[in-house]
């Protein structure tokens, strides 16, 4: 083991926040509150309604720790910055892990053993995530044929496809929900599913599972793709030794 694994490992034993995961958040008929029987720490919920953009989020009142901080540090920036409507749909809490959603698909995850943000990889299998993400896809109902047509392949996917060292950041792939690449092309469809899978921004945990939000594959009237995955599904695709739930 790493030293940084083992102080992380460490960390978490001796603090007793970590004790626990949990849906920290409830959202019902648009009402956002915090789950009290959650055990999620001292976690408050802001507002900002006057003047700039209407903004919602979730912060820890007392942070327990360099992963709450470092999540605490994100947010305020995030509403600092936006132009638009920001509003928290989601937060879930665990011993590894703080992922937090927001409005227009924005997620982000907090590895708590490492105090950095969360690699996919460290958890699944990249190529096989891609593989059955690209399955659920082909298999929708309404959109799937398109789909097929639109985003191609020419074989099952592996971890060597998605190897940082094969893909340079030479441009992206995407802006929030939308493709600039508008011709399709097995490359085309490699490339955009490179760039969602290994975008931490992209997945988004839950005490269920996880979703990995691919935006608008088909443009914007078909509406966005997501991808889920229950806890079980995780399971089957985990890397050696990784916990899942995360």
């Amino acid at each position: 083991m790493t030293v940084r694994g083992l102080v992380g490992l460490l960390f978490v034993a001796l603090c007793p926040g970590f004790a626990h995961a949990a849906d920290c958040i409830a959202v019902r008929q648009g009402e956002v509150s915090v789950r009290q029987d959650a055990g999620c720490g001292d976690l408050k919920l802001l507002t900002r309604a006057d003047g700039a953009p209407a903004a919602t989020w979730a912060e820890f009142a007392k942070p327990d720790g360099p992963a709450e901080w470092r999540y605490n540090d994100w947010v305020r920036r995030e509403v600092a910055e936006r132009t638009g409507k920001f509003e928290i749909e989601s937060l879930y809490r665990s011993d590894r892990l703080i992922s937090a959603r927001f409005s227009f698909h924005d997620s982000v995850n907090v590895d708590a053993t490492r105090w950095t943000l969360f690699s996919p990889d460290d958890l699944v299998s990249l190529g096989a995530a891609a593989n059955a993400c690209w399955r659920q896809f082909a298999d929708d109902e309404k959109r799937g044929a398109a789909f097929t047509t639109d985003w191609a392949t020419e074989r099952p996917w592996g971890d060597r496809d998605f190897d940082v060292s094969l893909w340079p950041e030479v441009m992206r792939e995407m802006i929030g929900a939308e493709v600039l690449d508008p011709v399709p092309s097995t490359g085309r469809t490699l490339r955009v599913f490179v760039g969602v899978l290994r975008d931490q921004a992209r997945w988004t945990f839950s005490d269920a599972g996880a979703r990995i939000d691919f935006g608008d594959l088909l443009g914007k009237k078909t509406g966005p793709f997501s991808c889920a995955f229950a806890n079980a599904d995780l399971k089957a695709i985990a890397k050696p030794g990784a916990a899942v739930p995360p």
